[in-house]
């Protein structure tokens, strides 16, 4: 594991190139680095507080600065869209064939927008429009296997997640319930997203869509240091290894079975939520962005963590949660009756 005092926001790996959106101060710049994490090419230059750095198709860039949404185009870079609130950002995107769809974050309304050449964008929807009683999206991701398009989000709202089967035209919810979500990950046979909860102490929802049926892992720090634990980000990647950034705490975590965690970087335990934790995998290299710092780590180090440390992360029954979930369900449908 090698760490590297940049402030990493965002990372993109392309072919084992490393793209890193980094801050200092008030400047953000977009820059490759090479395996010793250092700087080997400066590729842009930012005004701005934060920062995403979304998607790299081929030499273009789509970056999210403050309230921005930019294209890089060999070095040039233009302002291409603006966030409906200017403290609003931009903080995930995905691709649907030529389609790439990016889903805003902040004070609602929030929306989904899709464009076809990153230059030229059109609102697909907006969180309230999903659901009247929802703040905003977290994340959007597409199903291959399915056709389907997704999206998390909250706060305080029945519908937790979404989906579309004609690629944003009509919208049904796919999971109505207490339990929040941020992150997803999409497998052949199951669809797993990572819980951003305020009741459950940390967890996980995997809907089958073959037999249309949900399953909900409960996970719970391993001593009460921690009170609750939200996921940023999580990915299995090629060698059947789990990863997770947590938002809060800031650590990244690793599992064989999604019900024991292992610690593999701990940098803080604050309860703030840090939406920087960011994944990406490379071949052989995993790269984690902190919004303090960047982290790279050998895929074999995850082997090491999963057999050498104790696990901190550790699936429980949650009894007593699930009925402060239910109880959560309860009242807010008799509040939505009044």
């Amino acid at each position: 594991m090698k760490v590297v005092p940049i402030n990493s926001l965002s990372t993109v790996i392309d072919a084992n190139r490393v793209f890193c959106l980094a801050k200092n101060y008030h400047c953000l710049s977009l820059v490759e680095i090479n395996r010793n994490l250092e700087i080997i090419n400066e590729l842009a230059k930012f005004k701005g507080t934060k920062g995403f750095l979304l998607l790299k198709e081929g030499e273009r860039f789509l970056v999210s600065i403050d309230d921005k949404l930019l294209l890089i185009d060999k070095g040039v870079q233009k302002v291409v869209f603006k966030a409906s609130d200017p403290e609003n950002f931009f903080w995930h995107a995905t691709k649907v064939g030529k389609y790439t769809f990016i889903h805003e974050y902040g004070k609602p309304p929030t929306g989904i927008y899709v464009s076809e050449d990153l230059k030229h964008y059109t609102k697909v929807i907006t969180n309230e429009e999903v659901d009247k009683h929802s703040k905003h999206f977290h994340s959007i991701a597409y199903d291959p296997w399915r056709s389907w398009l997704l999206a998390t989000l909250g706060d305080g709202c029945p519908t937790r997640v979404s989906y579309s089967e004609d690629v944003g035209r009509t919208w049904k919810p796919l999971y109505k319930g207490p339990w929040q979500f941020v992150p997803i990950e999409i497998l052949k046979d199951k669809i797993i997203f990572g819980m951003d909860s305020g009741i459950a102490r940390g967890g996980l929802g995997i809907y089958y869509p073959s037999i249309e049926n949900w399953e909900f892992l409960f996970l719970r720090w391993h001593n009460k240091i921690v009170r609750f634990a939200q996921m940023a980000d999580i990915k299995q990647l090629n060698n059947g290894i789990w990863i997770s950034a947590l938002g809060s705490p800031q650590v990244v975590v690793v599992s064989k079975d999604l019900r024991c965690w292992h610690p593999l970087y701990i940098e803080g335990l604050s309860e703030d939520f840090n939406h920087f934790m960011k994944i990406s995998e490379g071949n052989d290299i995993i790269i984690c962005s902190t919004g303090k710092n960047l982290v790279i780590f050998d895929k074999s180090e995850l082997e090491n963590a999963l057999s050498q440390t104790k696990s901190i992360m550790l699936s429980y029954r949650a009894y007593i949660d699930r009925l402060r979930g239910l109880g959560s369900t309860l009242k807010r449908k008799l509040l939505l009756r009044k």
